[in-house]
């Protein structure tokens, strides 16, 4: 029995050992760190933009922000890279919004939106220009944006891929308040105008 628990302690004292010397291993020398430190701050740099607009105000509850990062000077090139990001600032967290794909439900957005916000024929385009904001269509991309409104739903048209529109699909309720966004790679012949 005594046999057992010398080889459990052993066992043990070994793992602790173990974790130990990996963790003080991995730890980077302050010399090294201030180093990498002063690298990134040379040839990399972020700028934070708020995006003040009407639409932004009205719609969503939160502050929107505009991310650009560049790097320059890697690997002997002269070139930038340039890396953009939209954000949103929740008051708890700053959050990307979510990454449309395929059919996409977004739930995070529709949380966004302000109670008070009724979608209809006069603020459509208010939130046709939210949408520009914070899911920019691609500059390589043709630029078919148009909306419209059918069987209780807004249906906002981004991109077209082989002929079959795409976009954002919003449900509202009676009075016009969003329930439900999501966004649609296809839309059946009955969902368009």
């Amino acid at each position: 029995m005594a046999q057992i628990f010398t080889k459990i302690g052993y066992r043990f004292l070994l793992g602790t050992i173990f974790l130990t010397a990996s963790q003080t291993f991995s730890q980077i020398d302050p010399a090294v760190s201030n180093r990498l430190n002063g690298f990134m701050r040379e040839n990399c740099t972020t700028t934070f933009n708020e995006i003040s607009s009407t639409p932004v105000e009205n719609i969503l509850k939160y502050k929107v922000f505009h991310i650009v990062q560049e790097t320059q000077n890697m690997y002997g090139e002269k070139k930038k890279n340039i890396n953009e990001f939209i954000v949103i600032d929740t008051g708890q967290k700053v959050a990307s919004f979510e990454r449309v794909q395929a059919n996409t439900s977004l739930p995070e957005l529709t949380d966004y939106i302000r109670e008070d916000f009724i979608l209809d024929q006069e603020s459509a385009h208010e939130f046709q220009s939210l949408l520009d904001y914070i899911y920019p269509i691609e500059d390589w991309k043709p630029d078919h944006r148009e909306y419209f409104q059918k069987n209780g739903k807004w249906y906002f048209l981004r991109d077209a891929y082989f002929r079959t529109k795409q976009g954002f699909e919003v449900t509202v309720d009676i009075q016009g308040r969003i329930t439900d966004i999501c966004y649609k790679m296809k839309w059946n012949d009955s969902e368009s105008k």
